[in-house]
């Protein structure tokens, strides 16, 4: 590439992340900015509360040493910046509630590093915002500029981890006071600490709750690395040699994808919002489920046997019948199937260990097949064929999923679900604090009383979920 007449990707991200401001953003982009920081906080309330989580914590207590300065949300606690980082991302995935559509899940990578270091520095709520829209812009972009999510997976990348750690650099160097040389540095430094599989779906291992906490701690240390002159590749993306996308995505990269529309397409608008508990490949089936259960009436027990005919990947990925972890059953449309015709459900409590055990559900989960539809390209939504007792055979399909950016769930279903997620932690009244304090947050001088309201030493914790102790 000539360089003299065109700026590296890098640059363009770079100029366009320091130079940003509050008052460039479109209202429905500030919205949907206090939407996904409310939704992700929920999120990451939810599921400081599992066991995952406090093994997760208390490795990276052990591995910092101590106590730190930046909260884990949810606890009583706090770690150095990186490591808290780490758990929070974690803590927001771990349930399989956080958003999607972005870097894929975009919300547990760059919300832990923006209100971290948001906090530490005594950001405004307007920066914190402008740097949240920077974070979900730049993650977006680079993975569309590889080719979008499915060119990542196919090779094996797991979009999250891979591509989140761009947002997360950005947010934290937008909120450092990053020139954009520096800027460009730290985007330069994420990339070249890039990482995260998909190996972890055949032992359903805890892996895949790590990878957006690992993008957020190397957005962080690669923005801290930056402010202190450490360089770093600036041809990263167009490099033949060791370069982002001739390394990760070989073949498969369309760059022009990345910056088509900076400053103006803000792909925060892409964002969706999950009412389910489980992986997004799963949720229109679980749509199509609970739509017979409700206009026809139809139970558990009326069904011999459920046929989804999908992709090669939804054969790959969401095909295992015999769950033994909750992720296996987050990933798994047999189970997901199973438990939403038999509760009626498919959020939170019909994915926790004890759900797991039931043996009707999982006879049930014997029943569903995955099976490959030619007709359906990776990407798109299967085909639900439920065989009844009765000799009935129905077959339906949803094309967009509730939740979807184009099909979007109410405010009403927003506020409900931050309700929920963070009553597991909190009280009604402390919840109420927290819903207030980012609603209004443009108007905060300083975010540090947000992040304070996350911490369980705060007023109106209902429980104290298990420390790094």
């Amino acid at each position: 590439m000539d360089s003299a007449t065109r700026k590296y990707i890098s640059a363009q991200f770079a100029e366009y992340a320091a130079g940003l401001r509050y008052e460039d953003l479109p209202a429905d982009v500030r919205k949907l900015a206090h939407s996904v920081l409310l939704d992700s906080l929920g999120c990451a309330l939810a599921g400081s509360t599992t066991e995952e989580l406090g093994m997760i914590r208390r490795g990276m207590a052990a591995a910092s040493g101590g106590a730190g300065d930046t909260s884990l949300w949810g606890t009583a606690d706090r770690l150095p910046l990186p490591m808290a980082a780490l758990a929070n991302g974690a803590a927001v995935h771990v349930r399989e509630i956080d958003d999607f559509g972005g870097c894929a899940h975009s919300g547990s990578v760059v919300i832990p590093a923006a209100l971290g270091t948001a906090a530490r520095v005594g950001a405004s709520g307007r920066e914190l915002l402008t740097a949240i829209v920077i974070g979900y812009d730049i993650a977006k972009r680079v993975m569309d500029g590889g080719g979008g999510y499915l060119a990542f997976k196919e090779v094996g990348w797991h979009s999250t981890s891979t591509c989140g750690g761009f947002g997360a650099a950005a947010a934290t160097g937008r909120l450092l006071g990053l020139d954009a040389k520096r800027m460009q540095w730290a985007i330069g430094y994420a990339g070249c600490n890039a990482g995260g599989t998909w190996a972890f779906i055949p032992e359903g291992a805890m892996s895949k709750r790590v990878h957006p906490g690992f993008a957020a701690q190397n957005g962080v240390v690669s923005a801290y690395l930056a402010a202190n002159g450490v360089t770093a590749p600036e041809s990263l993306f167009e490099a033949e040699w060791g370069g982002y996308y001739a390394t990760y995505v070989p073949g498969k990269a369309t760059p022009e994808s990345a910056t088509e529309g900076l400053g103006t397409d803000f792909r925060i608008r892409r964002v969706g919002v999950k009412p389910y508990a489980a992986c997004r490949g799963i949720h229109s089936s679980v749509d199509v489920i609970l739509a017979l259960r409700k206009t026809r009436g139809i139970k558990a027990s009326d069904v011999a046997n459920v046929t989804v005919r999908g992709s090669r990947t939804h054969v790959k990925q969401l095909s295992k019948r015999a769950v033994q972890t909750a992720l296996d059953a987050q990933m798994s449309l047999p189970y997901s199937i199973a438990v939403a015709l038999e509760t009626g459900g498919a959020m939170m409590d019909q994915y926790t260990a004890d759900a797991l055990r039931r043996p009707s559900v999982l006879a049930l989960a014997q029943r569903v097949t995955v099976t490959h539809e030619p007709s359906v390209p990776d990407g798109a939504e299967p085909y639900v064929d439920v065989e009844l007792k009765n000799g009935e055979r129905l077959s339906e399909r949803v094309l967009v999923a509730r939740g979807d950016c184009t099909n979007p769930l109410s405010e009403a279903e927003l506020t409900e679900k931050f309700r929920t997620t963070a009553g597991l932690v909190f009280d009604a009244a402390h919840i109420a604090r927290i819903e207030k304090a980012v609603r209004e947050i443009e108007n905060a001088e300083n975010v540090r009383p947000l992040d304070e309201l996350m911490r369980a030493a705060a007023a109106g914790a209902r429980r104290s979920p298990a420390g790094i102790a």
